[in-house]
């Protein structure tokens, strides 16, 4: 099989996400005027550490779940598509073509390093990707990525 790139997620997302029939570009990019918005993948096989959500802690604090944490209260997904770089944007190329500065991505890959994630992984589709592209969909149960049917609307 060719080079795969994966989208993380949670389970709940992902459900949705199959729902609609479409991994859909960011819609907080779209109303926060991101120039162009996106939908981020990454080349990590393992877990997308950016892709780990934040929550705030009995102190107020916001702070970011470990994996672990991430699987027990939102559950772990992710789609797996065919890496093609020719639809694809890496990291580098989008901070040069967005309207963000590069102040704001030199932040951004701060974030990512101290959560171990490496921007060389990250990818852009400027596009929706249909689930009908998907050539997997697994959850995380604790100690393996399980494979799942996707079931489509008919």
């Amino acid at each position: 099989m060719d080079k795969i790139i994966y989208h993380y997620t949670t389970i709940k997302q992902s459900l949705l996400i199959i729902e609609s029939g479409f991994i859909k570009v960011s819609e907080w990019e779209r109303k926060n005027n991101v120039k162009p918005p996106a939908l981020w993948l990454s080349l990590n096989p393992l877990w997308e550490n950016t892709a780990t959500k934040m929550t705030k802690n009995i102190f107020g604090e916001t702070v970011s779940l470990s994996f672990e944490e991430q699987y027990i209260q939102f559950g772990c997904a992710r789609f797996l598509i065919e890496f093609n770089k020719d639809k694809l944007c890496s990291w580098a190329k989008y901070k040069h073509a967005s309207n963000t500065t590069l102040e704001m991505y030199d932040q951004m890959e701060k974030v990512g390093f101290q959560k171990s994630a490496n921007p060389k992984e990250w990818y852009a589709s400027f596009k929706n990707i249909s689930i009908d592209e998907v050539l997997g969909y697994q959850a995380w149960n604790g100690e393996y990525w399980d494979d799942l049917e996707i079931k489509k609307k008919t």
